[in-house]
């Protein structure tokens, strides 16, 4: 026969596991789908998406500030960065070039005419805005 720690300790066991039983529920039958919770879900994709910088040293062709411009370069995923000659991060003009070089090629294989298409779209923000000064 069993000792008493014995039968106190199965009684315990039995005890806690009719605990989890009562919470499964066999009667439905699970699709395979999970439900998106809205509350869960970003309201906006371009707030979350994190943009890749194109490093140049002048605004002369970029309409660097044009909100016109600027709505262009975030569909596509990337930003201009201007940064000086002298400016610290990158140590040398090869980094700053394989740099460019990296993000263009990403962005080309996101979509392959993305230069065409926001150079097309430059010049139609520059004749909406007026933007003729470098």
């Amino acid at each position: 026969m069993m000792n008493i720690k014995g039968v106190i300790l199965l009684f315990i066991f039995i005890f806690s596991m009719s605990n989890t039983w009562a919470q499964v529920d066999y009667s439905k039958k699970s699709t395979g789908k999970v439900k998106k919770r809205p509350e869960l879900l970003p309201e906006n994709d371009n707030e979350t998406k994190r943009l890749l910088s194109i490093y140049t040293k002048d605004t002369k062709k970029i309409l660097y500030g044009n909100p016109c411009m600027d709505a262009v370069t975030q569909r596509f995923g990337f930003e201009y960065v201007v940064m000086p000659k002298n400016a610290p991060g990158f140590s040398s003009g090869f980094q700053k070039f394989f740099h460019n070089l990296g993000v263009k090629t990403v962005l080309f294989f996101r979509n392959p005419l993305w230069g065409i298409i926001a150079k097309k779209e430059s010049k139609e923000c520059r004749q909406k805005t007026g933007d003729y000064a470098g």
